[in-house]
């Protein structure tokens, strides 16, 4: 049996039903029609059975995009779609804590992310990853791990499990995490990229309690890394997780990183808040210095990414001088991404902006664009 996949912008909705029909967000005024018999799939979305879509190039009542037959049995993360591979765009900070298949097969995870992140959220279906991405209008999401060996007995994610949870599904772009504080860290990374195929390295000072401009300690990861050809992210400014120091993470503590490894892409999560100038700074002042979306630290996403770009810093910074620097980052599960998602959209930038901030520049740190 066939399934309807259908894109809805600016809340794209792409899922696998079950039945002959096509999921949508419900919003009374986008279906004028009074006699729809809905069938209720999740929360706030409803099925619409194939009978009631006018099945042409205009799509359904309230659909913007274009609708692609499915395959029987695909799930939501087992395919790309065609309704948005050319947008493709992605969410480059998530934590996958909660996924519940990943959490049955590892328990120690459920216990790390709530002693470490102080995740307490009840565990989800891979398929409500895929949701938050599809009601967002995003494609894909980098999922990052930390290892904590040395500091927490940890590691939220280890990088096999991060590679396992990417054989689930396309859509997921992993990244590595070493130890800093083991002698074999380089050596690690190395084998997780080449061998586990991860594209990218997260490293959380606060959480690995260690200080990036230390580079007598750190030169053969940021060597190493600079020689495979992946970004770095550092967690940078205030953390949430408790017992965790946010001395470690201040944003300026990059400068020397990026002046002596010019080569070397760094991302500066959450926007280095509440050292905002300072990480602004360096995104002006580095080629290899860029800034991620991904902070909320009180409010909501939209009234805090309003005082960060618009308060803060002026909106005709980034639009005008950052809008290449900048890459689209949620924090999820801490933030829910169709949140944040709206919240840059809000902010009033021009669509060739946002296109850079949710597409072009991730990829271009990915080694998927010039």
């Amino acid at each position: 049996m066939d399934f309807l996949r259908a894109s809805y912008k600016p809340d794209l909705i792409i899922e696998r039903t079950g039945i002959s029909g096509v999921l949508f967000p419900f919003r009374r005024s986008d279906f004028p029609y009074q006699r729809i018999n809905l069938k209720q799939s999740r929360p706030r979305f409803f099925v619409f059975p194939v009978k009631y879509c006018k099945i042409s190039t205009q799509g359904c009542p309230g659909e913007r995009g274009n609708i692609v037959p499915g395959q029987e049995g695909q799930t939501l993360g087992s395919a790309r779609t065609e309704a948005v591979q050319e947008e493709d765009m992605i969410d480059f900070h998530t934590h996958p804590l909660l996924v519940r298949e990943m959490l049955k097969k590892h328990p120690e995870l459920k216990r790390i992310a709530q002693d470490i992140f102080y995740i307490r959220n009840n565990p989800q279906p891979i398929e409500t990853f895929y949701l938050e991405l599809d009601v967002s209008g995003l494609e894909r999401a980098v999922i990052l791990p930390i290892d904590a060996y040395t500091t927490r007995n940890c590691r939220i994610y280890s990088n096999e499990q991060i590679a396992e949870l990417c054989e689930m599904s396309n859509r997921f772009i992993g990244f590595a995490s070493v130890d800093p504080h083991n002698k074999n860290a380089e050596d690690d990374l190395e084998f997780a990229v080449k061998k586990l195929k991860l594209r990218g390295l997260k490293l959380d000072p606060g959480v690995q309690e260690f200080y990036p401009n230390d580079l007598k300690f750190m030169a053969r990861i940021y060597s190493k890394t600079q020689d495979l050809g992946i970004p770095v992210l550092f967690h940078s400014g205030m953390s949430w997780a408790p017992k965790v120091k946010a001395k470690y993470s201040q944003p300026i503590f990059l400068e020397d990183v990026a002046y002596e490894y010019p080569d070397l892409n760094i991302v500066i999560a959450h926007f280095g808040w509440p050292w905002v100038l300072d990480s602004v700074m360096l995104a002006l002042k580095y080629p290899n210095v860029y800034l991620d979306t991904s902070c909320l630290y009180f409010d909501n996403p939209r009234d805090f990414l309003g005082f960060v770009m618009t308060r803060q810093i002026p909106l005709s910074l980034v639009e005008k001088s950052l809008r290449h620097k900048i890459v689209f980052g949620s924090n999820y599960p801490r933030v829910e991404i169709k949140n944040m998602a709206g919240a840059i959209r809000a902010l009033g930038l021009s669509e060739e902006c946002l296109h850079l901030i949710f597409s072009e520049n991730a990829k271009k740190l990915l080694g998927e664009m010039e």
